[in-house]
């Protein structure tokens, strides 16, 4: 299989590619649902191939590339990390530098207008990203609940002066606001009734897609208390007394300034229709998906419950993905 004929294929969607004569890599925003979705075209093409030791690559019968899926790295103007030239760019206005001449100069004025920053100002921008703060889940009392949450820990840019904003970046209109082990909950005999009933699963469906280890008896759920379960759980992904930054595109870019958890979060339709789970030789992992409004902009939010590899089973990790409508 050759990059001319990788193009063709539409669930491919807006991944990139990169080839050499020895590899082709495909960089897309769910790596992992790229690589199910191709393995399964090959398996229907009957076209041959064997997983490397990577799991993340493939090796192609006839072909003299390798397939390496990847994930889409978020990138600015100039080939820089987002993070990187968004602090760039913000300590270059505060030294006088035009709008007009910076690569997000649209975004940082818009920022400035929601926190009234004066360019003048002693403020000074540090990329944090790095610090990458874990927020391991906890299950207790018939609740998921997200542990070590501040602004602190979800900020990727850290604006100082006589006072911190906790800037919390994501470019493009995908993006994902968090990812937390929950495997184990799902697993051991005094949770996963509960974690299940948290979010609305049925044990039955949970033990037919994962295996038996996954099956438990379920209450027939109530989709309203199950609502706000949801909606908990996205305030505290967002984090708290953070400044959420969406460069969506050129031009187009949504800041919201949010005080303590106090987002702004209301759920659409959520029924038996919103759940999807993991059927053998269509998906891997299961899905929550509905529509919800979030700080005032309109998001399709999806609760996937996956592993991190094309050959991982059961509900090891969740990522709550947030799609700007």
């Amino acid at each position: 299989m050759y990059l001319k004929e990788l193009k063709k294929l539409n669930f491919l969607g807006t991944s990139k590619f990169e080839e050499t004569k020895s590899k082709i890599v495909i960089r897309s925003k769910d790596r992992t649902t790229i690589q199910e979705q191709l393995e399964k075209y090959l398996k229907s093409k009957r076209i041959k191939f064997t997983q490397r030791k990577k799991k993340t690559e493939l090796d192609i019968t006839g072909s003299p590339q390798i397939l390496i899926f990847k994930p889409l790295k978020a990138k600015g103007s100039g080939g820089l990390k987002f993070e990187d030239q968004f602090t760039s760019d913000l300590n270059d206005w505060f030294s006088g530098v035009e709008y007009k001449d910076l690569k997000s100069g649209d975004t940082i004025k818009l920022l400035q207008q929601k926190l009234k920053l004066k360019q003048n100002s002693k403020y000074k921008a540090e990329g944090v990203g790095s610090r990458n703060s874990r927020r391991p889940p906890v299950f207790s009392g018939g609740k998921l609940i997200i542990t070590n949450n501040s602004g602190l820990a979800v900020s990727d840019v850290d604006l100082k002066a006589d006072k911190i904003y906790y800037l919390s970046l994501k470019y493009t209109g995908s993006f994902y606001i968090y990812n937390g082990s929950v495997g184990s909950f799902f697993e051991q005999s005094n949770t996963k009734k509960g974690i299940n009933e948290f979010f609305g699963f049925n044990g039955y469906l949970m033990g037919k897609a994962f295996g038996k280890e996954y099956a438990t008896t379920t209450k027939a759920p109530n989709y309203t208390i199950i609502k706000k379960n949801l909606k908990q759980l996205i305030i505290e992904a967002l984090g708290p007394d953070v400044v959420l930054v969406n460069k969506i595109s050129q031009g187009i870019n949504t800041v919201s300034v949010v005080k303590r958890f106090n987002h702004k979060v209301d759920i659409g339709t959520l029924n038996k229709d919103s759940y999807l789970y993991a059927e053998k030789g269509v998906r891997k992992y299961n899905n929550i998906k509905f529509n919800a409004s979030i700080n005032g902009n309109n998001y399709v939010v999806s609760f996937q419950f996956r592993g991190t590899t094309s050959t991982d089973t059961g509900p090891r990790y969740l990522r709550i993905l947030l799609q700007k409508k």
